[in-house]
């Protein structure tokens, strides 16, 4: 499927710029996640967070409308083009746009988390452990994603499954756990959104490797 794609993308100027802006949502979306995870843990500074998450979100949802568009007006003035192909883009461009949507929940496990403690195991696994994963994950969809690599794109939904079965795994834990009820809504729900986040990568990855049925599936 991503050789038809990378054909596509070579096609006028509709191609480059079709590439460009989705690597741009990527980028958007790695920046979103390491800068949260620093606040979140301490280890930066919350000033305007808010304003520059949701800045760039905005900007990750005008990107994904834009590339819709743009394969539409493609598909409607080429009607001889590879149509599974273009489909497939628009399926990988939103799952790069909900990338952002996931990314900024996390600031309301900023608001939730007050004063609670942030040094116990779990807190730390997750948003230290695991967060460093995802950002691992975003690096390597990129990579295989410019050189229509295989054996990356296999790698990244490998390993993107792996973060999601351990973020369920957390779930599992922290509700076993003598964690108050703060410390564990938040250590939940950010296991919820770090393994809907991996899914989309691993879907944007498969992308690479699958046919365009198999794409746009993902595990609850």
């Amino acid at each position: 499927m991503f050789r038809d794609l990378m054909r596509i993308w070579k096609e006028q100027a509709f191609s480059s710029r079709i590439v460009d802006e989705f690597v741009y949502m990527l980028d958007s979306s790695e920046e979103m996640l390491s800068y949260t995870m620093k606040t979140i843990t301490k280890k930066g500074k919350a000033k305007d967070i808010e304003e520059n998450i949701y800045h760039k979100d905005q900007r990750i949802n005008l990107k994904e409308r834009d590339i819709r568009k743009q394969v539409l007006v493609h598909l409607a003035t080429n009607p001889g083009c590879n149509l599974p192909a273009c489909l497939a883009l628009i399926s990988i461009s939103k799952d790069a746009e909900r990338l952002g949507d996931y990314i900024k929940n996390f600031i309301e496990l900023k608001d939730l988390m007050k004063n609670s403690k942030s040094d116990r195991y779990l807190f730390k696994e997750l948003f230290e452990g695991t967060g460093e994963q995802l950002l691992e994950l975003f690096d390597i969809v990129q990579e295989g994603f410019k050189r229509s690599d295989k054996e990356l794109a296999t790698r990244a939904v490998r390993r993107g499954h792996e973060i999601s079965k351990r973020c369920e795994e957390i779930i599992d834990e922290v509700i076993e756990s003598d964690y108050t009820n703060r410390q564990a809504v938040v250590i939940a729900l950010g296991a919820r959104y770090m393994k809907r986040i991996a899914l989309h990568l691993a879907n944007i990855a498969s992308s690479i490797v699958n046919p365009l049925p198999e794409l746009d599936y993902l595990q609850s």
